[in-house]
């Protein structure tokens, strides 16, 4: 038993130990170094702009830069062209690692279709209010004699009647009857019908 304790107190096991923790130490380097070239460690790339580039050229776009791109979702905005880049994530100028996907948010080709809102017996101002917040477009006004002024009695789109539930189109031009009651009425700027923040339907 005391020749087993006297081996731990002998220079052949302190070489032992030592010769292991070497070779730990140069196992533990050597990873390391591979880990930091395999991940390009302190290595970074710019993201491009993409706002406002098309679809269609978004490979050739990429072609000498060092990042991917995935197209995740489409919005439709009237305003906007069909088929280009809204907006991305990570912004543009962020600072990644080599190669880094960004995601894309484009423009739909296709308007969503939306429920047409109640507009009848609304005040012009209400639906005019209304119209823009479903993201449709107010269209021609129309006055025709009724029982109240400024109050709507029709609503059209393409010329036709939409009753309130009904599909439409968003971005669609939605064109309204105005009630006269009065000769003297002038729609819109001299509303008095109830102008209340307009109820969503």
């Amino acid at each position: 038993m005391s020749a087993f304790f006297s081996f731990f107190k002998s220079k052949q096991f302190f070489i032992h130990i030592g010769i292991i923790l070497l070779t730990l130490f140069i196992v533990f380097f050597l990873i390391v170094k591979w880990l930091s070239s395999y991940t390009k460690h302190g290595e970074f790339s710019q993201v491009p702009d993409f706002k406002g580039i098309e679809v269609g050229k978004l490979n050739a776009f990429i072609k000498d830069k060092d990042v991917t791109f995935q197209i995740i979702d489409s919005i439709y905005d009237p305003k906007q062209k069909t088929g280009i880049v809204l907006r991305q994530d990570p912004e543009a100028n962020s600072k990644v690692k080599h190669n880094r996907k960004v995601y894309l948010y484009v423009t739909g080709m296709i308007a969503p279709q939306i429920k047409m809102p109640k507009l009848i017996d609304r005040s012009e101002r209400q639906a005019r209010l209304i119209i823009g917040t479903y993201g449709l477009r107010t269209g021609k006004i129309t006055e025709k004699s009724a029982d109240c002024n400024g109050c709507v009695i029709g609503q059209l789109t393409g010329g036709k009647e939409i009753a309130p539930g009904d599909a439409i189109k968003k971005g669609s031009t939605v064109d309204l009857i105005i009630g006269v009651k009065d000769s003297h009425y002038s729609h819109y700027v001299n509303d008095t019908t109830k102008t209340d923040d307009p109820v969503i339907e």
